[in-house]
């Protein structure tokens, strides 16, 4: 039993790899929607300087078995690794998961990283689940969990009206909101950068350490650009301060290849600005945009950790309900 880095140029062996990701995603997960090989390939084929990444497979007899996606951070936290390891439900208990945990933390410590990280997704009522397991005997611990919630859409406008007439006394006059779709105007770029940047630092994450990212206009475009190429469609609400800078953002980012999922992506507001209730503001805009134009879309996932009570209530009465669990274990490397 071998691993091997993924050539993402060979269509065969990618196809496979993709095959197998979307099959051990879907265990237990009836609701899960597949990305499409088509954008998936996108996403592995672009080279991210500021986040290069490496995914390595196991195969069997020429088969992709499973894979192993390795994150290595290079212009922030730079200290930390991420993994997302995947096998094929009909290749587990084979030995094909602990040949590619072996080969991440292997690459992890050449690249003189002192934290590997690694996150899944597991029923909320399984604290002793075998992924759990897996992990723990590969010398991680838990640092951090956070609960995923999903939104059945859509969310009826008498709702959405009663927390906007609830929410718009406290920022009206002080703040204006606008909603882009496939980025914002360069003119906003930097302070909604300034902004996202931030979030990471702010966001309960339990045991695990992160300073702020090092997002970039530059950067920004760039990932727009992927998002065009996969043809991802983002809706962006921010909320402008009296100079028309960026103070706070939410993102909604719809598959091509998961035609009625949405993903909520960061939401944020930052701490000057905060106690007026821009939060529950930029995401009610942000979704009636999403109602308006992709009414074919059924339900709007978001995680949280269980502690960021002001994001949780926010999220709470707007409707998300609890599904899953995505704990995150932390290794320390030597």
């Amino acid at each position: 039993m071998g691993t091997v880095q993924l050539d993402v140029n060979d269509d065969r062996l990618t196809r496979q790899a993709h095959q197998a990701l979307t099959a051990s995603r879907a265990v237990g997960r009836p609701w899960y929607e597949p990305p499409s090989f088509e954008e998936t390939v996108v996403d592995w084929r672009h080279e991210d300087q500021a986040e290069p990444k490496e995914i390595w497979v196991a195969e069997h007899d020429g088969e992709v078995t499973g894979l192993a996606m390795l994150y290595l951070p290079m212009e922030d936290n730079t200290w930390l690794a991420w993994c997302d390891l995947h096998v094929h439900p009909e290749h587990r208990r084979r030995g094909h998961g602990s040949a590619l945990m072996d080969r991440v933390v292997e690459r992890a410590k050449d690249a003189r990283r002192t934290s590997l990280v690694t996150e899944f997704m597991v029923p909320v009522d399984e604290p002793e689940h075998g992924y759990r397991r897996f992990v723990e005997r590969h010398g991680y611990t838990l640092s951090n969990t956070e609960v995923v919630r999903h939104l059945d859409l859509p969310v009826p406008d008498s709702q959405l009206q009663h927390l906007d007439s609830a929410s718009r006394p406290r920022w009206a006059g002080d703040y204006r909101l606008e909603t882009y779709v496939n980025g914002v105007p360069e003119a906003l770029q930097p302070s909604l950068c300034e902004v996202m940047n931030q979030l990471i630092v702010d966001a309960p994450t339990g045991e695990i350490e992160y300073e702020p990212e090092s997002m970039s206009p530059g950067r920004y475009q760039e990932h727009l650009g992927v998002e065009r190429q996969m043809d991802r469609t983002r809706l962006t609400t921010v909320a402008l301060g009296v100079a028309g800078e960026v103070v706070g953002y939410s993102d909604l980012v719809l598959p091509a290849g998961a035609p009625t999922t949405v993903f909520q992506w960061g939401t944020y507001v930052h701490r000057e600005h905060r106690g007026r209730r821009l939060g529950m503001a930029i995401k009610v805009e942000n979704l009636r945009r999403l109602q308006a134009d992709h009414p074919e879309r059924r339900r709007v996932v978001t995680g949280n950790d269980g502690t960021n009570s002001w994001m949780v209530s926010i999220n709470e009465a707007l409707g998300f309900h609890v599904v899953e669990l995505s704990p995150a274990y932390q290794r320390k490397l030597d």
